[in-house]
């Protein structure tokens, strides 16, 4: 007989599908107005998703925690050690 107890999970774990969000909620999360965060969007700064790709004036949909991993990597980027300057003593 085996001296550790084997545990067995009788239902399997399901992932659900994260929601998309509209651009009042993800400017929310992010801390920016919706004008900044589509401008960003536009020039591939954000990550985000146009429903209309064809379409002359996008609607753009947004996954948080994309936005989430975007803020993270800003804040990072940020936190680095800056180039050392060359000053004259």
């Amino acid at each position: 007989m085996p001296a550790h107890p084997v545990l067995v999970s009788a239902l399997p774990i399901v992932r659900q599908p994260e929601p998309f969000v509209d651009p009042d909620t993800a400017a929310a999360f992010v801390g920016i107005t919706r004008r900044a965060l589509l401008q960003k969007v536009r020039v591939g700064k954000i990550p985000g998703y146009p429903l209309d790709r064809g379409a002359k004036k996008k609607e753009w949909r947004f996954k948080l925690s994309e936005l989430d991993r975007y803020l993270c990597s800003a804040i990072n980027s940020v936190l680095q050690p800056p180039e050392p300057a060359n000053r004259r003593i």
